[in-house]
């Protein structure tokens, strides 16, 4: 069987590339057609052989492609077929960029699989981020301090060559792993004479070929340098990327290109540059030293005059807030400009200062990345029109964040403008149902640049092969109190239906929040009744992997969750078999949000509900990870109601995998009743 027609050899000068992908595309219906049945534990799948097939036809056009694949669809198996048979060919090497861990640990097993099953040999590297391995120098600055507490185990296994955090065989202390982990990567480090597992990867990156799994901060990391005319961090033969959960890259590529500053960190790069200019010589810059310090202080305590003001005056309890906006005033501006002012004269002193230090040919570190530091502020004070500031609060702390405002140039000159090849896929992309192939994909086009020109083909969406409406049924509500009109109002009654909602299926449910503040008066309500099951909430850190593993094992127990649980929780079975969403997921005021807005005509219906919709999606994908999951979802919100509909009701609804819903508890019940086999287990079809 062979899957020709997308492949008939055109009279072009590329014709063995053409006849190579001919030979290719004979392997992949091989693998998915012909092979796959005859394997244990694999099926066809509807829409994944079409998703190979289709980044084949990209590979031979030169094109991007953009593809959602629905849960289930097996889309890492779709673009790792063809795309190893094609690098095992000798097409250059290829870099599978995701956004989790786990999900890169998932990928190496896959390809290991895939590498036994396809025949290919190709050299496979993991390149997980610089937390997760162990500096050497680090340790033994840590073992040298008298406080130190370091676990016998953990030192026994440091002494035997273990670098690689995923590798320790139990918990380790959060505090303790910062201590010693990978910290700061740079110049220094690769002349370290000490074993260093991850300079090694570092340097097989940029020295060998083959297939790369790594994370998109790095890869954007990599793609940044080049852009500027630096190296990159891996092997220039890359040819194709594959960005895997690409409904993230926006906020990644933003995150590789923002930058903050905070005042401890600045007043304690101030004093270490004191430190490094010779001791006959610091009175030189005395002045300038307190003129720093004088105007770095000034300026953070606006800022904390911003934020309680940002506090008193909003409608919303902002007590969880983490983002506020900055108020460009004019005393705001004249406080910014001076601090940026008196950091560069200080750092230009410091720079010719530090090296008159004989016993040093160079400049200190500390004057090395102060200067840095003030001539980004000061570039940022002579550009504020092309930047988006905003205030973050870490803890006690604050931050001045800063970047760049033409984030869709940036990607689409990163991912689609260069020599690479770019393969975007996610099982949320697409924002309506409605209209043409770029109506569905419009906000993530609006977003990311992604190219309408002839090299970017954008893909019919793979629908999840999963029965959604026969294992699954959306309960929604239409008589609470408006979620922000009436805000204290809609958390006791929605407190009350929660509870009759959790009552269907004796706890066993995941509850999303799209607000801290919503989750911490929720918990709080239910740990004040006598409910027959347990509470959970998330926690921060690796504390994270506790919660989880006890809502796993304790099915009947209930887990609140906000953020990252979103998207980043995959629990199969019983134990997840009733999603709630509290509040749906529309962006609360934030200064990325309200930016984009400024930049359309409705921000509604261009911005807010694109969002909502995916992160909707991605929240509701929680509840079925496999064809035997079944389960209910719930929205305790009144916003999707029948009457009156608000102008976003129709295209939320098409939006979502399960079309089957209803307002009625009791029709809720009965579907949940009828899921159950020996009121145990849940059913598998």
């Amino acid at each position: 069987m062979e899957y020709t027609g997308f492949f008939e050899v055109q009279a072009n000068p590329d014709k063995k590339r053409a006849a190579d992908i001919m030979k290719i595309s004979r392997r992949v219906c091989s693998f998915f057609w012909d092979a796959s049945p005859k394997r244990p534990h694999f099926e066809e799948r509807e829409g994944q052989a079409d998703m190979a097939f289709e980044i084949l036809d990209d590979i031979k056009n030169d094109q991007h492609i953009l593809v959602e694949a629905g849960v289930g669809i097996g889309k890492s198996f779709a673009y790792l077929v063809p795309l190893l048979l094609r690098t095992n060919q000798g097409g250059g090497t290829i870099v599978i960029a995701t956004s989790t861990i786990a999900l890169q640990e998932q990928l190496m097993r896959d390809i290991r699989f895939l590498h036994e099953q396809l025949g290919t040999r190709l050299r496979l590297v993991l390149a997980k981020g610089q937390t997760n391995y162990i500096c050497m120098k680090r340790v033994e600055e840590y073992q040298a301090r008298p406080d130190a507490k370091m676990p016998e185990e953990l030192a026994a296994l440091i002494a035997d060559g273990y670098q690689d955090r995923a590798e320790y065989p139990g918990d380790l202390p959060q505090g303790l792993w910062e201590q010693i982990c990978v910290k700061q990567f740079g110049y220094r480090c690769r002349k370290c004479h000490r074993r260093c597992l991850y300079r090694d990867m570092r340097s097989e990156l940029r020295f060998s070929g083959g297939l790369v799994v790594c994370n998109q901060d790095f890869l954007t990391a990599h793609l940044l340098r080049q852009s500027r005319g630096l190296g990159g961090l891996i092997n220039e033969s890359v040819k194709i990327v594959v960005i895997d959960e690409a409904h993230n890259l926006e906020s990644k590529v933003r995150s590789a290109t923002t930058r903050s500053l905070e005042q401890a960190r600045l007043l304690t790069l101030i004093k270490q540059v004191q430190h490094e200019v010779p001791a006959e010589m610091t009175a030189h810059i005395q002045g300038e030293v307190n003129s720093a310090k004088s105007a770095v202080r000034a300026f953070f305590k606006r800022l904390q005059e911003q934020v309680r003001r940002q506090i008193a005056e909003s409608e919303q309890d902002m007590k969880y807030a983490d983002r506020f906006f900055f108020r460009q005033d004019e005393n705001s501006l004249a406080l910014l400009r001076d601090m940026a002012s008196t950091l560069k004269r200080l750092s230009e002193s410091a720079q010719i200062l530090s090296t008159l230090d004989l016993r040093r040919g160079d400049s200190g570190n500390a004057a090395d990345d102060f200067y840095e530091t003030a001539d980004a502020l000061s570039t940022l004070t002579n550009e504020l029109h092309t930047n988006l500031l905003w205030i973050e609060r870490k803890g006690r702390a604050l931050e001045l964040v800063f970047c760049p405002r033409n984030m869709r140039n940036i990607i689409r000159e990163l991912y689609f403008e260069g020599n690479i090849r770019t393969v975007l896929t996610s099982a949320t992309l697409t924002n309506t149902t409605q209209g043409s192939l770029q109506d569905m994909y419009s906000y993530f086009i609006s977003n990311t640049g992604f190219p309408l020109d002839g090299r970017g083909f954008l893909s019919e969406p793979k629908p999840s092969p999963f029965p959604y409406d026969e294992h699954a049924m959306l309960y929604y509500c239409d008589d609470l109190p408006h979620p922000t009109q009436e805000r204290g109002a809609f958390i006791q009654a929605g407190v009350e239906r929660l509870v009759e909602i959790l009552d269907i299926s004796h706890g066993k449910a995941l509850v999303l929040f799209t607000a801290k503040t919503d989750l911490e008066e929720v918990y709080q309500a239910l740990q004040s009744r006598d409910l027959p099951y347990q509470v959970l909430k998330q926690q921060p850190g690796p504390s994270q992997d506790q919660v989880l593993k006890e809502f796993r094992d304790n099915v009947d127990s209930v887990l609140l969750g906000t953020g990252a649980y979103w998207e980043g929780i995959d629990i199969k079975g019983k134990s997840l078999s009733n999603l709630v969403i509290f509040r749906l997921p529309f962006p609360v005021p934030d200064p990325i949000i309200e930016d984009k807005v400024s930049m359309v005509k409705d921000g509604l219906m261009e911005v807010r509900v694109p969002e909502m919709i995916i992160k909707l999606k991605q929240g509701i994908g929680r509840l079925i990870r496999s064809a035997s999951d079944t389960g209910i979802v719930s929205i305790i919100d009144p916003r999707l109601r029948d009457d009156p509909p608000a102008r976003y009701r129709d295209i939320v609804w098409s939006s979502l995998p399960i079309q089957n819903r209803t307002t009625s508890l009791e029709v809720l019940s009965a579907f949940y009743a009828s899921l159950r086999l020996d009121g145990a287990e849940t059913r598998s079809k």
